[in-house]
């Protein structure tokens, strides 16, 4: 990442960098960090601690923050806390799952009722239930119901069970699971490891459905058009239903040609209608399978630009799911590389809107079409139809209304190939745009004092101390100000 002229992270880096820890590690979309949550310049990573520790602990994170930024042991800690909340958020579901069974936490319970509380732990987490206002007579409705509103849970309980029975074997010796009588710790222990797992096991679904709309997929493109989209449903299949408004809305729409519309695959499977789970703090959506790619380029490069014909040699040897490699990078491309290192002094920016542009056109089935910052408005469908008042589902008329408008144009033009041009735009949009210069009275406040007493208040909740103890090293001295951006 580029850093400022302390060496260190600002806002939207962090919120960045943090999105990418958590998707990457856990599988999981932490709200108000994912992209397109807010402008990348317009809110701090720091909101998201708002009324859950104490106020003086936020208010050193978002000093900092404002003042020379944070540096990696400090976003560390960040990200460590974060971690405890979720660990909070996850025992107070387990606790209203035993509630919800009149279950007491100082009581052990059996393998089949561990495997009970552990189904309405689940049952909470995918319903994205609020355990803060549920009573035990909802919960087990909810429960009762679960395989009509969700066809796969048979699917999800064999998942559970295999974990707690790998997390069981692990901790054979531990008097928490003595006899297959489990503790609250051990029931706990069980639901934290699920929760570790659950983001990628769950991406099978999404990788079905990757399937599924590469079969309509048109020449090679990385997308469906609108008519073989919406077909598919009325010829009986209850997915692809969404309405054009809200195909719109999630970026998944291309309308470059707006006679031959077409649904944009990578922005389809990573929309927010696909997230399959939610809490207070985070979502469970399909995986980007753009974050690996973009890794290895990072990684490939070790700087955060490059010169174009750098990452035309990594990108032609960079294999993906539906990507073989090695492969010649069509002069087209190299074109747009070099337009986009033009705006740049030569080089082009790999944490920017045009360069996830160029990726998203070398790799159209994996990496999402970046969209200009406020075009458009990713939702659930649920916060969709709350927010617009309309439907995210299409009738059946509309649909059958653009697959014959499509067909009609097809016919006139006597060319069923698709013949529009490429979905590009100039704009550039950075994660990085400023950068920190010294001058006013800046407070140190991540001296030692502070560094010990925010490491005081999270051990006290119960962070380990363990984990923390590696994110307190002494900071590298701070870079004089040369005018220029210092890199690791």
């Amino acid at each position: 990442m580029p850093k400022n002229a302390y060496g260190n992270l600002d806002h939207s880096s962090v919120r960045y960098v943090l999105h990418r820890l958590f998707v990457q590690r856990h599988g999981m979309y932490v709200k108000g960090l994912e992209p397109g949550s807010e402008t990348l310049e317009g809110s701090s990573p720091t909101e998201l601690l708002d009324n859950k520790v104490p106020a003086y602990v936020q208010a050193l994170f978002e000093e900092r923050l404002s003042g020379r930024g944070l540096g990696m042991h400090e976003i560390a800690i960040l990200a460590a806390t974060l971690e405890h909340l979720i660990h909070n958020e996850a025992v107070g579901r387990l606790e209203a799952s035993y509630q919800a069974h009149g279950w007491s936490k100082d009581e052990t319970v059996g393998k089949e009722q561990v495997e009970d509380v552990i189904d309405t732990y689940m049952v909470l987490f995918i319903l994205g239930k609020n355990v803060s206002v549920l009573t035990p007579e909802v919960v087990l409705e909810d429960k009762a119901n679960m395989l009509a509103v969700y066809p796969t849970w048979p699917d999800t309980q064999k998942f559970t069970r295999e974990v707690k029975q790998e997390v069981t074997e692990a901790n054979a010796g531990n008097s928490a699971f003595f006899h297959e009588q489990f503790t609250f710790s051990a029931s706990t222990q069980i639901v934290e490891e699920i929760g570790e797992r659950y983001g990628r096991w769950q991406d099978s679904e999404c990788l079905d459905l990757k399937r599924a709309l590469m079969k309509m997929e048109e020449a090679d493109t990385g997308r469906v058009p609108l008519k073989d989209f919406y077909g598919n449903a009325l010829g009986g299949a209850w997915q692809f239903t969404e309405s054009i408004e809200y195909l719109r809305e999630l970026g998944a729409l291309d309308e470059t040609d707006p006679k031959r519309k077409s649904v944009i695959i990578s922005n389809y499977i990573n929309a927010p209608s696909n997230c399959l789970a939610s809490s207070g703090l985070y979502s469970v959506c399909c995986l980007n399978e753009c974050e690996a790619l973009l890794g290895h380029v990072e990684q490939a490069i070790g700087e955060p630009d490059a010169k174009p014909q750098s990452l035309v040699d990594v990108v032609g040897n960079l294999p993906s799911s539906t990507v073989t490699a090695p492969r010649t990078v069509s002069a087209t491309m190299r074109n747009l590389l070099e337009e986009v290192a033009s705006h740049h002094g030569g080089r082009v920016p790999l944490h920017g809107r045009l360069f996830s542009q160029w990726m998203h056109h070398a790799y159209p089935r994996e990496c999402p079409y970046p969209h200009k910052s406020g075009t458009v408005t990713p939702l659930t469908a649920e916060e969709w139809m709350n927010e617009r008042g309309g439907s995210a589902v299409a009738e059946v008329e509309d649909m059958q209304r653009h697959v014959d408008e499509f067909e009609a144009h097809a016919r006139a033009a006597e060319d069923l190939k698709p013949n529009s041009p490429l979905m590009w735009s100039a704009e550039e949009e950075l994660v990085v745009t400023t950068t920190v210069r010294p001058g006013g009275s800046l407070r140190w406040l991540f001296s030692v004092l502070g560094k010990v007493a925010l490491l005081a208040v999270l051990v006290s909740g119960g962070v380990s101390l363990r984990h923390l103890l590696g994110f307190t090293a002494h900071q590298k001295s701070v870079l004089p100000y040369s005018g220029k951006k210092h890199f690791c």
